[in-house]
């Protein structure tokens, strides 16, 4: 189904891990109907995205320490209890009532308090803290500069240096993902976002599954293989014409309640997932294209795959 198997050594393993390459076929079979969406439905359908309205409301109530903001929650947003959608309304909520932060510090100090009280970002809380400390000089410049980092880049490459990270870790280029979002609902050109991957969370993980972009189930994708993944997407965004930051919106939203629709069988999954796109687009995307762009995206039952 996929491309040849080869052995690689994962730094750090202890022992010799599967490696897989990208299937170049299904890169250009899911560019191919993506390439079909026109421009106005990609904004139409980030305009809809319930991150996007959590992150608008921290701008009417904060001004351009949203950006800051924005990126700070997206830095400490993984192993949440609740869908990432719900979990944006949960802290935008919780924002608008605190009062704007004048420094990095007040700004980790306020992010630790929300920690404490959330109800959708309750695990590894002392861990997301400490991420938060480490953060805070990159966050303090944010705060300080928000529209030097309007260059996307730039943002990406402070926070990763900061906290030691690789430049496509999930929660930098998520915190990237969002600052353009405030940026967006502050009427802020951005720049440099061509080259910013898309975010591999859990449900990014069942998609490249799915699709068939790697021959893996999606446990093995998030854990062994997220390199191999991240550079999949990097390649449907490239053959596509959709940079990696607006494509995230139009593959990541409709998939909600992905893994329980498989689980109900793979042609539900596929109508669930039309229905939804139609949906973010507003009609914009038709039931031909969303049907279309589903059978790609939900290409094959990825649970059907042996670990």
């Amino acid at each position: 189904m996929c491309g040849a198997l080869d052995l690689a050594w994962e730094p750090g393993s202890g022992a010799a891990a599967l490696a897989i390459t990208v299937n170049v076929h299904r890169v250009k079979a899911l560019a191919s109907v993506l390439r079909e969406a026109p421009a106005s439905a990609i904004d139409v359908i980030e305009l809809n995205d319930p991150q996007y309205h959590a992150v608008k409301k921290l701008v009417s109530i904060h001004g351009e320490a949203a950006v800051a903001l924005a990126a700070a929650n997206a830095l400490i947003s993984y192993r949440l209890s609740m869908p990432g959608e719900k979990y944006w309304m949960e802290f935008a909520g919780w924002a608008s009532k605190r009062p704007r932060p004048g420094s990095g510090r007040e700004l980790v100090t306020e992010m630790k308090e929300f920690l404490a009280e959330s109800r959708g970002n309750r695990m590894v809380g002392l861990q997301k803290a400490r991420r938060l400390e480490r953060a805070l000089p990159a966050l303090e410049k944010l705060l300080r500069e928000p529209r030097k980092y309007s260059n996307l880049g730039l943002l990406v490459r402070e926070l990763a240096g900061a906290l030691g990270a690789r430049l496509e870790e999930k929660t930098i280029v998520f915190a990237a993902k969002m600052a353009y979002y405030a940026y967006r609902a502050l009427g802020i050109e951005v720049s440099g976002k061509d080259d910013i991957p898309l975010p591999l969370d859990r449900r990014m993980a069942v998609l490249t599954s799915a699709s068939g972009l790697l021959d893996a189930p999606p446990d093995r994708v998030f854990t062994r293989h997220r390199a191999e993944a991240v550079k999949a997407w990097q390649m449907v965004a490239a053959e596509s014409g959709i940079p990696g930051i607006h494509l995230d919106a139009v593959v990541w939203l409709p998939a909600q309640g992905i893994e329980r629709n498989l689980r109900i069988g793979l042609e539900y999954a596929r109508e669930e997932y039309a229905c939804k796109l139609v949906d973010y687009s507003r009609g914009v995307i038709g039931w031909g294209l969303a049907r279309r762009v589903a059978g790609e995206i939900l290409y094959r039952d990825p649970y059907s795959m042996h670990s």
